[in-house]
């Protein structure tokens, strides 16, 4: 796993734009990929720079099969810590085999055009690992 590599994917769950433009015209990120109507953005801190963060209309995480909303008690997942992996398979087996409950095994998503799988903390936090060969 490239943990050192990990980024922030913020779920949107309200207005996709808003948060968009919050992101460009506030914080000043550039977007490297996707645009103002979604469903997803990366976005680097200067032109020219890897991406750091991106963001993702939460409705579609259900693409991946397995994955729940937390019931409405709870509080919505709203950030996943994307870890890339050079090698997808051999990382999930290894956190499996460590004790890593996963919300599914490894899937290609070809609306993403990558293969992820997620886990969850302790605390609830949502995680995803995938192909580092993906967005």
């Amino acid at each position: 796993m490239k943990f050192d590599q990990t980024t922030i994917r913020i779920l949107v769950r309200k207005n996709y734009g808003e948060c968009f433009d919050f992101y460009t015209e506030k914080m000043g990120l550039v977007p490297v990929w996707g645009d103002r109507n979604g469903p997803y953005t990366s976005f680097a801190v200067s032109h020219g720079m890897p991406p750091c963060f991106a963001i993702f209309s939460g409705e579609n995480m259900p693409m991946f099969r397995g994955y729940e909303q937390p019931d409405s008690c709870s509080q919505p997942d709203t950030v996943v810590a994307v870890i890339p992996s050079p090698d997808l398979d051999r990382d999930y087996l290894r956190l499996k085999e460590a004790g890593v409950t996963f919300l599914g095994e490894p899937q290609y998503i070809e609306e993403w055009g990558m293969r992820c799988t997620y886990f969850r903390d302790p605390e609830g936090n949502l995680f995803e690992l995938n192909d580092d060969s993906g967005v």
